[in-house]
């Protein structure tokens, strides 16, 4: 995706599998309302920061380094809304970006790190953010492999399609999970919502393949890894001795 897209909003699908996407395709042609073309593949890596004590998601931050190439950021924002209405997303989401670079370790931003962390919870703050950001650590990294498609209608919807073939890797046990997901991201004005919608719909009614969710990518990481982690408890052998 463009570095200078807009995204207005986006919906998020689990894929039974890669061939999904040909599902997809051929029912936004046989619709026959969008032209449809292939964008570019790229591959992506998210790492995914906290305590080891989980004091981030506790707190509903996430953090996280994004390498997409030779582009790097590091990225604090809110993790969950309590409302979908347009005032609540305006006043309660917050997220900050810094260029960095791959290797750099989150606390090489120290001061990118305090600021906006004191600034998520204003005055209500009772904690040195510099010793709790000093335990930081990698939980989750997501390599994306993504496959994204541009689509346009008459009526000026602009869309892509990310089609990301993911692998979810926990930090603490090494273990690895793969998912498929589906992205659409919508940049064209509000003008064309109803269109989006309409889109949407027909994804949903028609293409059984995809199970939609409201869930970010470090949400479906912590869902489809935790009972993965969980060690069977050895079940205790009852000897009877034989009469």
């Amino acid at each position: 995706m463009r570095e200078f897209d807009i995204i207005r909003q986006k919906r998020r699908f689990e894929m039974f599998s890669e061939k999904t996407k040909d599902a997809v395709l051929e029912l936004n042609a046989f619709f026959g309302k969008y032209n449809m073309h292939f964008e570019e593949r790229i591959k992506k890596r998210f790492i995914h920061y906290d305590t080891p004590n989980l004091d981030l998601q506790k707190s509903n931050i996430v953090l996280f380094k994004t390498i997409i190439g030779n582009f790097c950021e590091l990225n604090m924002a809110t993790e969950k809304i309590s409302s979908t209405s347009r005032y609540t997303l305006r006043t309660n989401y917050k997220h900050f970006r810094t260029p960095a670079r791959p290797l750099d370790n989150p606390f090489k931003h120290k001061d990118f790190l305090i600021n906006n962390f004191k600034s998520m919870f204003m005055s209500s703050l009772n904690f040195d953010p510099e010793f709790l950001l000093q335990k930081l650590k990698p939980m989750y990294v997501i390599d994306t492999i993504s496959n994204e498609y541009r689509s346009m209608n008459l009526t000026g919807l602009k869309i892509t399609y990310s089609f990301d073939k993911d692998v979810y890797t926990n930090m603490e046990t090494k273990t690895k999970v793969e998912a498929n997901i589906l992205t659409i991201y919508q940049h064209s004005p509000e003008n064309t919502d109803a269109d989006f919608e309409d889109l949407l719909s027909k994804l949903s009614r028609y293409c059984k393949e995809l199970t939609p969710t409201s869930e970010t990518k470090i949400m479906i990481a912590r869902r489809l890894t935790k009972d993965k982690f969980l060690k069977p408890q050895k079940q205790k052998t009852v000897q009877t001795k034989k009469k």
